[in-house]
């Protein structure tokens, strides 16, 4: 996940602002992929993780925990409890979508001419509202079913919580539905009504690029 983040954020950049193109780091992932295999292969892979202090293999899997669990306590695609500020990166949300105001890019062509590009990140400080949300509580009840059905040792402990939510979301003209009376909320709705969905694979094919050089940057 901290390579996924690294890679989308950093090194290709939002909306491919950054130093290397979408291409080169596809061919990145592929060529690392490859590395992996042959170390995984070999057995030399189990020989470099031995190489690592067993307090640093200890707090891994620790770390990618705390950085998943930030992950879903923001909106995109989580529960919208931690959202953005301008002073201290994060702070508390939870504030429905009318309270919500988005932050954008304060460059030279938004400061002089007034046209400002919007990112998905927004802060509830603005127009307040905050914990206010019925997602944001809704996902805070499914959190409570699974620490609770944990308590019990429970094998279905996630899944009971996941259900839960997955199921009163589908529901539109609610507080807390994931298809909002919008057009985003259609859409979403026009998607799910296919049930499945065949997506072809030019995608995954064509990213790919001979520019080694660029890769081996992003690598």
């Amino acid at each position: 996940m901290g390579m996924n983040a690294y890679f989308t954020y950093s090194v290709v950049g939002f909306r491919g602002t950054g130093s290397v193109s979408y291409q080169a780091a596809c061919t990145a992932v592929m060529i690392e992929g490859a590395i992996f295999f042959v170390l995984a292969l070999t057995g030399l892979r189990y020989r470099i993780i031995r190489l690592i202090p067993e307090p640093v293999r200890i707090a891994t899997p620790a770390g990618i925990g705390a950085f998943l669990a930030h992950l879903g306590l923001q909106t995109a695609e989580g529960i919208g409890a931690v959202v953005g500020d301008i002073a201290t990166a994060v702070t508390l949300g939870g504030c429905p979508p009318e309270k919500q105001t988005k932050l954008v890019a304060w460059d030279d062509l938004c400061r002089l001419e007034g046209i400002c590009v919007p990112s998905d990140n927004y802060t509830c400080d603005v127009e307040g509202g905050i914990m206010t949300s019925g997602r944001t509580w809704l996902g805070l009840l499914g959190m409570m079913i699974i620490a609770v059905a944990l308590g019990y040792r429970s094998k279905l402990s996630f899944i009971y919580g996941i259900a839960l939510v997955t199921i009163v979301s589908w529901f539109r003209n609610t507080a807390v539905t994931y298809f909002p009376d919008d057009d985003a909320g259609n859409a979403r709705f026009d998607y799910f009504k296919k049930v499945v969905d065949i997506t072809g694979l030019d995608m995954i094919i064509t990213p790919f690029t001979s520019d080694l050089a660029n890769a081996g940057v992003a690598i």
